[in-house]
Order: C-alpha cells, then structure tokens, then sequence
C-alpha cells in the first residue's frame, strides 16, 4: 500500500496548499485529508516541504507528458509555424484551468516554500523556455536573439497566469491565449501576418 499511500498524500498535499496556502498548510492537515497516518506520512517524507517537493514533480512530470504529446499532434498536422505556437499555448493554458488546485498551490505557492521549491519552479520555467527555442529554430528565416529571451518569454507567460490566479479567475486562464501569443512571437521577433493565426490562412510563418 505504500505507493497508494504515497500518491494519495501527495494529492491532499496539492489540495491543502492550494486551500489554505504553504505556510498555513500542516502535515496533520494533508494526512487527515489522505486518511494517511502522520507515522507513514515521516516513513516516506522527511517533512513537509519534501513532499511539497515531490508533489510538485508529479504534477510537473504529467504536465510535461500531456504538452508534449499535445505538441507532437500539432507538429504532425499541416499547420503553420505560428499556428503550431499557438496550438501549443492553447494546450497549456488549457490545462492549468482543468487543474485548479496544482495551479494554485505550485504557481502561487511555490515561493513561500522556500528555495528548494522554487528551483524545481525555474526548472519547469526552463522547460518551457527551451520548448520556444525548439520552435523558434524551425520557423523559417528565424533571426537569432539572445538565450536570456527565451527565459523571458516564459517568465511572462507564468506571470500572465499568476495574474489570473491572484485574482480568483482560473476560468480565465485559457483566454490568456492571444495575449501569450503576442508576447512570445513579439520576443522572438516573429511576425504573424494573419489576423488570426489559427486559421493559418495563406503567407502565414
């Protein structure tokens, strides 16, 4: 059972943060929400933030498997360069509102769990930024720009959704779409001659 166990204090974990936030949340509040002991909660963490920690790398590792299968389709279709993007964009911000709780424990709560936590958030920062730079070499003419943009074109993009979050409006999240799109292709220096990018008219990039 103790993989059950495991998984099951990791998702109350999730859930607990998000409701009444890090500092507030406590091991005797996640354990009585997974019906865990606080005994096996310390058998398989050596205190909350580890299992913060580990929580947070689940929730990021299915993340990145579902974006990533999402891109492929979209790469496998005869889609534009810019309509590839935003397919990509979609997805993302699409998942994070069909994800209430991870979005608000790991994107509003990871600072207040101190540095471990927020060098595991740089790192899915640093995914996203380096998907961008996997797409920015494959459009067409692409001009070169310097490492540090593609950095900040996910560091926008996550302070966009931590906007919404802030404000109570995760419903929101998935019309952030045009405006990501715009910041990243402004960034990058991409133009998007179609009015609508996901109509991927003709003489679209």
């Amino acid at each position: 059972m103790t993989g059950s166990q495991r998984q099951r204090l990791l998702y109350a974990m999730t859930v607990v943060v998000a409701e009444k936030g890090y500092i507030a949340a406590t091991v005797a509040d996640v354990t009585a929400r997974a019906g865990v002991s606080r005994k096996t909660f310390y058998e398989l963490f050596a205190d909350k933030e580890e299992c913060f920690i580990a929580a947070a790398e689940t929730g990021r590792e299915l993340m990145v498997k579902r974006l990533e299968a999402s891109f492929a389709r979209s790469s496998a279709q005869s889609l534009s360069r810019v309509a590839t993007l935003r397919a990509s964009i979609r997805a993302f911000l699409g998942l994070i509102a069909e994800e209430p709780e991870f979005a608000r424990a790991f994107f509003l709560e990871t600072a207040a769990a101190g540095g471990r936590a927020q060098e595991h958030q740089d790192s899915c920062r640093s995914w996203f930024a380096e998907s961008m730079r996997a797409w920015h070499t494959r459009v067409p003419g692409h001009r070169r720009v310097p490492d540090e943009t593609y950095m900040a074109a996910a560091d926008a993009t996550h302070e966009a959704v931590c906007r919404c979050l802030r404000r109570g409006r995760i419903g929101e999240v998935p019309a952030l779409e045009d405006a990501v799109l715009h910041i990243c292709l402004a960034l990058l220096g991409v133009v998007n001659p179609a009015e609508d990018a996901g109509e991927g008219e003709p003489g679209e990039v």
